[in-house]
């Protein structure tokens, strides 16, 4: 993995003060039928959550590029799981799914899940999309932001890190 995306990766994660490596929090994932996605539930998987909105650009741009991921990836190892966030994340994420049809699971977090999850105070005001890369062992490696620089080289930076967290 490029260290110039790594280094990228530490400095947003300071920015936050989320810290990385840090074990998964174990904060079930809710679904509109009221199931419940446990990551706990993709063993050995290398997984990148995706926490979102259901209205922001950046967003279904990230969706777009976890299916392709999905497709191309999910066979060797890989899985992507997102999570609409905000104060209609509820309400909003049944027609986020059928609108966008996303080919892994979808589903949402409310506020206080939401930051235990992305490892953010009550404080900081977080920017999505926001990334958080696990590895087969259940480790948040690294997590960035939607206002991070590494977002103008997205798709690269995601799949660098996701390929490199592959190999191990």
């Amino acid at each position: 993995m490029p260290r110039k995306f790594v280094l990228m990766l530490v400095m947003a994660a300071l920015a936050f003060g989320a810290k990385t490596p840090r074990p998964l929090p174990d904060v079930p994932i809710s679904t509109p039928g009221g199931k419940k996605i446990e990551l706990t539930q993709y063993p050995g998987k290398v997984i990148l959550l995706a926490l979102i909105s259901a209205s922001c650009a950046d967003c279904i741009g990230a969706v777009e590029l976890m299916n392709k991921m999905q497709k191309e990836s999910g066979p060797r190892g890989f899985q992507a799981v997102a999570a609409i966030v905000g104060l209609d994340a509820q309400q909003n994420t049944q027609g986020f799914i059928d609108r966008y049809r996303p080919g892994f699971p979808v589903g949402f977090l409310l506020e206080a899940p939401f930051r235990q999850m992305a490892d953010i105070g009550v404080r900081d005001r977080p920017f999505v999309p926001i990334f958080l890369f696990i590895d087969r062992k259940g480790v948040v490696r690294f997590q960035y932001y939607g206002t991070d620089a590494i977002m103008q080289q997205r798709d690269k930076a995601t799949r660098s890190i996701v390929e490199g967290l592959l190999r191990q």
